[in-house]
């Protein structure tokens, strides 16, 4: 029965996505694995990064796809897409993932110049549960780049995360 929720969820997440496919950003949410972090992504170090932490791929066997697994003792990590992307006041950031675990994470956006940032808190839970994120930027902001992480003491799993930026009208 989980599997068929969690494949229901995720073919959900899909048919959305191909909806809004013009303004998908390419942010490795599959976590591809060439080198540890997936390929694109860095931790942010020593900033927002627990060094007793881990950080590991879980193969989602019934999906055919990786979740990256983030697990802080005593310090909010925070692993980010090396890749920025334009924005202009009045675009909105739409982040989505399947979330599990235990205690709390983010989804979220850097943002540049300034060195800022917008996020969304999501509770954790032990069964796969899609998490949305509608983000927003001031007038200067200029350039963002994607930001999922972990609380202190907290063991998160993302799985299919995207990030579609929708234009100002």
């Amino acid at each position: 029965m989980k599997t068929v929720k969690l494949l229901a969820l995720v073919v959900g997440m899909l048919a959305t996505s191909a909806v809004l496919a013009e303004n998908k950003l390419d942010v490795n949410g599959d976590f591809l694995l060439k080198n540890k972090p997936p390929t694109g992504w860095g931790m942010n170090k020593p900033a927002h990064w627990d060094s007793s932490g881990e950080m590991s791929l879980t193969r989602i066997k019934e999906l055919d796809k990786n979740a990256i697994k983030l697990i802080s003792q005593t310090k909010g990590m925070h692993l980010y897409c090396g890749k920025r992307f334009p924005t202009i006041s009045g675009d909105k950031l739409i982040l989505k993932a399947m979330v599990r675990g235990k205690g709390s994470g983010i989804l979220g956006a850097y943002t540049y110049p300034g060195g800022g940032s917008r996020q969304k808190n999501i509770k954790a839970s032990e069964e796969w549960t899609e998490f949305v994120a509608e983000l927003s930027f001031p007038e200067e902001v200029k350039e963002i780049c994607v930001v999922i992480g972990v609380s202190p003491g907290s063991s998160v799993e993302f799985l299919g995360l995207t990030a579609e930026i929708i234009k100002k009208k």
